[in-house]
């Protein structure tokens, strides 16, 4: 990756990226995320699609090409398709996690609005991290203890849009709502692993 980086610098002031075990296919550069979906769709996922093969299926049936084993190409696709029928990247993404069954903490992006990422919650945990004109989306909050100690955890089914300034939350029904801000005394050093 840092020889990647060297030959192919990366510019830009929002990104998204996942370490990721291979739950489906090989870890492979085919299988590494993000996952594209078009031109603009990224997404990156922790966690598992139980349906994804079905979802595969209808998603084959409406012209989509697969090029990796995983599931979360599949949710990258659902998005793609569901910001074709209309409404905006959280309406789109409102709409796939209502069809995705299993355990997901998953960030999706459109890059030709690279200021706004929307995330979701289900199973797997997701934090974010609140800075000063920046903002930040973990699973975990020792991720992003060198950059911020006060975090909002989201809760089972919210799905927040994130932006540099500002953060807005919603639950499994779609109502705005707020969560508690939590200051953590943690360590930045605390899940250091050493020479592991």
């Amino acid at each position: 990756l840092a020889d990647a980086l060297d030959a192919q610098p990366v510019l830009g002031g929002t990104g998204i990226a996942h370490t990721r075990w291979a739950t489906h296919g090989e870890p492979s550069e085919e299988n590494a995320h993000p996952h594209m979906s078009g031109e603009n769709i990224a997404v990156v996922h922790n966690g598992i699609i139980e349906n994804h093969e079905p979802l595969r299926e209808i998603l084959t049936q409406r012209g989509y090409v697969f090029t990796s084993q995983t599931d979360t190409e599949v949710i990258a696709h659902l998005v793609h398709w569901e910001l074709e029928q209309g409404g905006s990247l959280l309406d789109a993404f409102q709409r796939t996690v209502a069809q995705l069954h299993g355990a997901y903490g998953t960030v999706v992006m459109d890059i030709r609005d690279p200021e706004r990422l929307i995330a979701a919650r289900s199973g797997s945990p997701l934090v974010i991290g609140l800075g000063i004109g920046e903002n930040f989306l973990a699973s975990d909050q020792l991720a992003l203890l060198n950059v911020t100690r006060r975090f909002l955890f989201l809760e089972e089914g919210d799905i927040a849009e994130i932006t540099r300034r500002a953060v807005d939350i919603f639950d499994v029904e779609g109502n705005a709502v707020e969560r508690t801000i939590h200051e953590s005394t943690a360590e930045h050093d605390a899940a250091d692993k050493g020479k592991y």
